[in-house]
């Protein structure tokens, strides 16, 4: 009979049991690895999600820290804005200050010129019209002073030629005005003491007779009648055989005209018109040779004032202070 053959060696039981266990062991270390592998995933999962966690906080508090950086950006930008719109209005308010100042200080210029171009007239008209030059320098000397104490120098011009003017009136011959108008006036308070020449010579004072009788009474009528007969006509020697005899009235008249006279020359004198001042009393001097005694000593010294008056400077030469009102005028109109 045949010989049955051997089982496999795999088929044994044995092999089958190891092969079980095996396979038991396999699963099992499986499922612990798979345990393990989802143990290690669970703690990543739990790490990722806190790290997620930690993240999100994190850039909440970046997004946070982000919207607090852009408000305190946005609020400079503000106040950089406003300050930029401050510093514009205050350039702004700068130049319009600048500007006002600008207008004050020529207003204040202009001001001051007209005073002093005021100040500067006067004086002009006192040494024309009065020929003061006392008044003229003490108004040239205020308006110098002014120009001192603001020492602006814009100025310097005007205040150099108003002390240019003050020395020079300063060297001018001062006229005497007032001793002058005080003899005038003292030579018409004198006019009614001089005496004409035609006028009557004082009447010899008749002798005094003791009275008498009848006979007596008779020569002395006769006396005084032939006394009045010679009273009728006289005979004088003239001085002047050309001279008319002026009666009371025109005597009257000749010392009126006299007087007016020499208050147009007292007139003339405080004009420091020098012409009409010598006219008038030239003409006043021709009517004292003429119509007045010579030998009688008010006569002589009323003349002799008159020679003297007419040989008194009256004008001012080179009075003026035209330079200081041409400097002036040229700093009005400025540059």
């Amino acid at each position: 009979m045949p010989e049955t053959p051997a089982p496999p060696f795999w088929s044994s039981p044995l092999v089958a049991i190891a092969a079980l266990v095996l396979a038991l062991l396999a699963v099992i270390a499986g499922l612990g690895f798979a345990w393990s592998s989802h143990d290690r995933m669970g703690q990543l999962e739990v790490q990722l999600a806190r790290r997620i966690g930690e993240f999100d906080a994190a850039s909440r508090e970046a997004r946070v820290a982000a919207k607090a950086a852009n408000d305190a950006l946005a609020d400079l930008h503000n106040r950089l804005v406003a300050l930029e719109n401050r510093a514009q209005e205050t350039q702004d308010q700068q130049l319009a200050l600048n500007a006002m100042y600008q207008d004050l200080a020529r207003s204040q210029d202009e001001r001051i010129v007209a005073d002093l171009e005021q100040s500067l007239l006067l004086a002009q008209q006192q040494l024309q019209l009065a020929g003061n030059v006392r008044a003229a320098l003490l108004g040239l000397e205020a308006a110098e002073t002014r120009l001192a104490h603001l020492g602006k120098p814009q100025f310097a011009a005007l205040r150099a030629a108003i002390a240019k003017d003050i020395e020079r009136l300063k060297l001018l011959p001062a006229a005497d005005i007032e001793g002058l108008n005080a003899r005038l006036d003292a030579l018409i308070q004198t006019v009614d003491q001089l005496k004409p020449e035609s006028e009557t010579e004082p009447a010899v004072p008749a002798v005094a007779h003791p009275k008498a009788g009848a006979a007596d009474t008779l020569a002395r009528l006769s006396r005084e009648a032939w006394e009045e007969f010679k009273g009728l006509v006289r005979i004088r020697r003239l001085d002047h055989p050309e001279l008319p005899l002026l009666a009371p009235s025109q005597t009257y008249f000749l010392r009126q005209n006299l007087k007016l006279r020499l208050l147009s020359a007292r007139l003339a004198l405080l004009q420091r018109d020098e012409a009409g001042f010598r006219a008038d009393l030239g003409a006043a001097r021709d009517w004292t040779s003429r119509y007045f005694n010579r030998q009688d000593a008010g006569s002589k010294a009323f003349a002799a004032s008159l020679e003297e008056l007419l040989r008194a400077p009256v004008a001012l030469k080179a009075a003026s202070i035209s330079a200081s009102l041409q400097v002036l005028r040229a700093a009005r109109k400025g540059p």
